[in-house]
């Protein structure tokens, strides 16, 4: 069992998920250090920078653990900075969309979702970076940035609420409503890591398939999601 699993059992509240730096890191495809000081601020030469966000849980003397919209927050923010979109411009554009959105988490809300183009134009009007200023190339941003890391996700009125975590396919979800955010088998419920484990106990696809009764495509996207994030057994 996971320790941001034995944790959200102790602290999390329902349907909110609960995930480690670790974990999230994991899931998004990024470093966990990286992770931590956006959630927590971090000192820059003599200058304290502050969290991006708020996360949903509050930080304590063991650390953070981060809730499901925290996790959508991080993977937005994650994929401008690979287009090497400058992090004080995008504490700018999240500052603007919670004012515009007047929401905490403004990129993982139903709004952002619905009328994002919009809403990324306006907050990245007047900005530092010229290149992603212009109405034209801040659109091709959205467009090619933003957009595709929306494509696999839910929403509902209080913002996201399932990550589809095999591009086009409904087979590996997280759900803050089920094993706290965890990725799971969707029709089953049964955590991804977990089908890793039964595999390699019973030595086949198979002959885990047949024991567990688990069809034996959902345990090869299982397999595949754990071999993308980097567990080494799923490979």
């Amino acid at each position: 069992m996971s320790c941001a699993y034995t944790a959200s059992m102790r602290d999390a509240e329902f349907g909110i998920g609960a995930y480690t730096p670790l974990e999230a890191a994991r899931m998004v495809g990024m470093s966990p250090a990286t992770l931590r000081r956006w959630l927590l601020g971090y000192q820059h030469h003599d200058k304290a920078e502050a969290a991006l966000w708020k996360p949903q849980y509050t930080p304590d003397d063991e650390g953070v653990l981060l809730g499901f919209r925290d996790l959508v927050e991080a993977r937005i923010v994650n994929a401008l900075r690979g287009r090497r979109i400058g992090l004080p411009t995008i504490r700018n554009c999240i500052e603007r969309a919670r004012l515009i959105i007047g929401d905490e988490r403004p990129f993982s809300t139903q709004e952002f979702k619905t009328d994002g183009r919009t809403i990324f134009l306006e907050i990245t009007r007047g900005l530092d970076e010229p290149v992603f200023i212009d109405l034209r190339k801040s659109q091709g941003v959205f467009k090619r940035v933003v957009e595709p890391t929306l494509q696999d996700l839910d929403f509902g009125p209080s913002g996201a609420e399932r990550w589809w975590l095999l591009h086009g396919k409904k087979t590996v979800v997280a759900d803050p409503a089920r094993s706290f955010g965890q990725p799971i088998l969707a029709d089953s419920g049964i955590t991804t890591a977990r089908v890793v484990e039964i595999v390699e106990a019973e030595g086949s696809i198979e002959a885990a398939a047949k024991v567990y009764e688990i069809r034996p495509k959902l345990i090869r996207d299982a397999l595949a999601y754990e071999a993308r994030i980097g567990n080494r057994k799923a490979a």
